[in-house]
C-alpha cells in the first residue's frame, strides 16, 4: 500500500539507468538524492546520515566518489519514505533498522496491497487472510484478533424477541 501510496508522488521524477547490481537487466527506473529528499520530506542531512549509518542504502548506485550521485530504486524511495513515517511517528532507529530489514526481505508484488501499522511498539501487517501479523516484537504471530459488535443491533434483536413472546416490562414511576 505504500507503494501505491507514492507512485502518484513518483511520476515523472523515475529515470531510466543502468543498474550495477542488476547486469541482467539493461535498465532500471530510478530516482536521484534530491528528488528522494522531496519525495520523502526528509532533510538531505537526514538522509546522508541514514546511508553513512547504514540504515539504508541506495541500491542502484552509491555514491561513492566525487560528485557522483546516488541512485535510489522505486523500493528505495518506498522504504526510506516508510522509515521516515515511522520515524515521525516515534518509532526508535531499533525498530527502523527491523522495519527496513522486513520491507526489503518481504518485497514482493503481494506487498503491494499490504497496509503497515505501527502501534507505539510494533509494525503490523494485516496478511493474505486478514490477521494482523506482527513484524518487529514478535514475527509472523497473530498480535490481536478483533471482534466488533454492534450493541445497538444486539438491544434491537433482544428487544424484538422479547416483544414477540409478549414479554414487555412495567416501568414504576
Amino acid at each position: 500500500m505504500l507503494f501505491w501510496l507514492l507512485m502518484p508522488m513518483l511520476g515523472s521524477s523515475i529515470r531510466s539507468g543502468y543498474s550495477l547490481d542488476m547486469a541482467a537487466e539493461a535498465s532500471t527506473p530510478y530516482l536521484e538524492t534530491p528528488e528522494v529528499v522531496r519525495l520523502c520530506g526528509l532533510p538531505y542531512s537526514t538522509l546522508d546520515y541514514w546511508v553513512r549509518t547504514g540504515l539504508v542504502t541506495p541500491s542502484v548506485r552509491g555514491g561513492s566518489g566525487r560528485r557522483r550521485a546516488r541512485q535510489w530504486s522505486v523500493l528505495d524511495v518506498v522504504c526510506v519514505r516508510a522509515l521516515k513515517e515511522l520515524r515521525d511517528a516515534g518509532a526508535s532507529v531499533r525498530v527502523l533498522k527491523q522495519a527496513h530489514a522486513r520491507l526489503r526481505d518481504t518485497w514482493t508484488a503481494a506487498l503491494r496491497d499490504r497496509m503497515l501499522y505501527w502501534d507505539g511498539g510494533d509494525l503490523i501487517q494485516i496478511d493474505e487472510w486478514e490477521n494482523l501479523v506482527s513484524l518487529i516484537a514478535a514475527p509472523g504471530q497473530s498480535v490481536l484478533h478483533v471482534v466488533a459488535l454492534s450493541v445497538d443491533a444486539l438491544r434491537a434483536e433482544a428487544e424484538s424477541v422479547a416483544t414477540a413472546n409478549g414479554r414487555e416490562t412495567r416501568r414504576s414511576a
